[in-house]
């Protein structure tokens, strides 16, 4: 099959309709629509139609195929192969850059106690020494404070917006890993494109066990429940490996992730299954990355910095809190030990 898609590569834009003349039906006049259509259903599906015509996704499509020609695997281990391949190459990366500024900012964060006491003390010599009233003081101390911070910020290269990285960039990716399988699913953008319905025909033939077309749905359910349950353990395990109780906002997100992954077992249920098992293998290396991630000894071999927070052993604390709150939720319905 890959050797017919070079083949075709050439001819691989349909035919177009030039100067409105159709060699099936000769000349016939262009349509010009003068309606507006505002309903919503026209705008998302002009929205997904803009972002499956993307460039960005249009490399991404076509590094998915090359990388299956170039393979020779089917393409439920193609999909696998390049999903491992971005998420170690792309967002691995990131997730120790991540680590790095979240350890530093804690680092930062034990220096600022003697700072803020010896700010109060010079703000309270000030306060004799210039007559300043109690706001102005205030306003002083607090505008010092800030720039404090800010110098410890600057001198270690930690600002806090950086502790967003590994989402700016992972989201994005996971988007156009998944319009891009999904445009090869529909043959798109341009369904008369030899190459694509060569991709397709491929797509229908390389399943695997119990999916055999991987352009219809899981019916079984097993990939979809699968990728809830790894979401939900993805987010438990960050959740028993807090070492300071929880605030309200983090357990208000907490709960919303939660919701967000159980909700997202019928979205899968619903798609093609090739779609399907990269969110699978995604979450799953998730889940090793996260894993991997909570060593003290990767993260020295990668340069995390040490930290006060950081768990010793942290694969025995989880299973040892992960066993406390079992036995406690058994004690509650009366089934724990007597």
């Amino acid at each position: 099959m890959s050797i017919l898609r070079l083949s075709t590569r050439p001819v691989a834009i349909g035919a177009r309709f030039l100067g409105g003349i159709r060699p099936d039906l000769g000349w016939y006049p262009e349509r010009s629509e003068t309606r507006r259509c505002l309903s919503m259903d026209s705008s998302v599906a002009g929205l997904w139609g803009s972002l499956s015509n993307s460039t960005p996704v249009a490399y991404c499509q076509q590094a998915l195929v090359d990388l299956h020609d170039l393979s020779g695997l089917p393409w439920w281990a193609s999909i696998i192969l390049s999903t491992v391949l971005v998420r170690t190459v792309v967002t691995m990366p990131l997730a120790i850059y991540q680590n790095k500024i979240v350890a530093r900012l804690e680092k930062i964060s034990l220096e600022m106690p003697e700072i803020v006491k010896q700010l109060k003390m010079e703000t309270a010599v000030a306060m004799k020494k210039f007559h300043w009233s109690e706001k102005e003081a205030r306003i002083m101390y607090n505008h010092s404070l800030k720039k404090q911070w800010n110098n410890l910020v600057v001198r270690e290269n930690c600002h806090p917006a950086k502790t967003m990285i590994l989402l700016w960039g992972q989201i994005p990716l996971w988007v156009m890993m998944s319009v891009s399988i999904r445009n090869m699913v529909h043959m798109l953008p341009d369904p008369s494109s030899i190459e694509a319905q060569i991709t397709f025909t491929e797509l229908t033939l390389g399943g695997f066990g119990w999916i055999p077309n991987l352009t219809e749905v899981d019916q079984s359910l097993i990939l979809p429940v699968a990728m809830g349950l790894i979401n939900l353990t993805i987010i438990e395990i960050q959740n028993l490996v807090r070492t300071r109780e929880p605030s309200r906002l983090q357990k208000i997100f907490t709960n919303m992730f939660r919701g967000l992954s159980v909700l997202m077992i019928p979205v899968a249920a619903t798609v093609p299954s090739s779609l399907c098992l990269y969110w699978v293998t995604s979450s799953a290396c998730g889940l090793g990355q996260n894993l991997l991630l909570m060593s003290p000894r990767f993260k020295r071999l990668v340069g995390v910095p040490q930290v006060p927070s950081e768990i010793a052993r942290p694969y025995q604390h989880i299973k040892a809190t992960f066993s406390t709150r079992i036995d406690g939720l058994l004690a509650k319905v009366g089934l724990g030990p007597k």
